[in-house]
Order: C-alpha cells, then structure tokens, then sequence
C-alpha cells in the first residue's frame, strides 16, 4: 500500500470499455476481458434472463464472452461496447429460439405460470411476478426493445442492437408500451 506511489500511472488497467476492449484487442490480455466481464457481464445476463429460464440465459451469457474472444477483431468502435456486447446475445438468444422453434410469439410457459403463494410474497414481489408474466407474453420483439430500454440504451443502440429502423424500434416499443397499459388497466403515455 505504502509502496502504490512507485507504480507506473500507465500501468493501471483503464476504465473506459472501449479502450478496454481496444487494450483486449491489441494486447490479447486476459485482464481487460475480465475487466469487461466485470463491467457488463451481470447486465447482459439480466437481460437474457429476462427472455428465458435461468440455464439458458447463463449459457447463452457465456457464450457471448466466447464470440466476443473470438471475434474481438470485427468490434469496430462504430458503437459502445455494451451495444456490441448485447447484439452479440441477442442474436444467440434468437438462434436458440430459432432451434427451438420459440421464435416471434414464444412464451416461456414455465414462468409464466411459475406457483407462487401470496402468504410467500410481498406485495411488491407480486407486482414484480405480474410484470414479468406481462412482458413474457408480449411479441419476442416487442418485448426485447421494451426491455433494452429499460437497460438504458437510446433509440438508435437499440436499433444498432437489433438491425432494424429506429422508426421500427419506435412502434415496438408504443404497441409494447399499449399492450402493457391496456392488461394493466391504464392508459398508455
């Protein structure tokens, strides 16, 4: 601890994900991945969670480490590293729907009708289950745009993320926004 001020400042590993990611690149240096797991690894499997039964977001959350590994020349910089990151498991997501056969109007029914005791929840933990059964039943792509909205990306990652239109994005995200208002009783925004 004493001896901190003897360590070179360019040795410090950065905090920036793209100069992370650029590091990663050049240097083929375990740390700065690691770094990046760290960064957004909780967050990308949240979201796969999200879509799917926990296995499958773990396995599919692994497996877009193993592309980005692998495919770490073709990240260009044209987008955040996260926006790359969750195309990348989007697009597992959506093969492994593909396989098997869960595509566009896929429910995952094991959670959706998931046995759950008032006397075992709290009321906001019942609030939580009713949203999430709500967001299962909605259109695959509706949900994902809604979804990546609530992690925090803009319009036009999202658009980045998904390869489609922003104006595409846009009515994902209000017919997902009706739906929602119209099961919940409200009125949408």
């Amino acid at each position: 601890m004493l001896l901190s001020w003897l360590i070179r400042r360019d040795t410090e590993p950065e905090s920036d994900p793209l100069s992370l990611m650029q590091s990663y690149i050049q240097t083929d240096n375990p740390a700065y991945l690691a770094l990046l797991i760290n960064c957004y690894g909780d967050d990308l499997y949240h979201f796969l969670l999200k879509q799917t039964d926990p296995a499958l977001a773990a396995d599919l959350s692994q497996q877009s480490w193993l592309k980005v590994m692998e495919q770490k020349q073709q990240f260009a910089g044209h987008s955040s590293f996260k926006t790359w990151l969750f195309a990348i498991g989007r697009n597992l997501l959506l093969d492994e729907f593909r396989k098997q056969k869960r595509w566009l109007y896929e429910v995952n029914e094991e959670l959706v009708a998931e046995d759950t005791s008032p006397d075992q929840l709290l009321e906001q933990q019942q609030n939580e289950l009713q949203l999430q059964q709500l967001l299962l039943r909605l259109p695959l792509l509706q949900r994902e745009t809604l979804l990546l909205q609530l992690e925090g990306f803009s319009l036009q990652q999202i658009a980045q993320i998904t390869a489609a239109e922003p104006e595409t994005v846009k009515s994902r995200l209000r017919y997902a926004r009706q739906v929602l208002a119209k099961q919940l009783g409200g009125h949408d925004e």
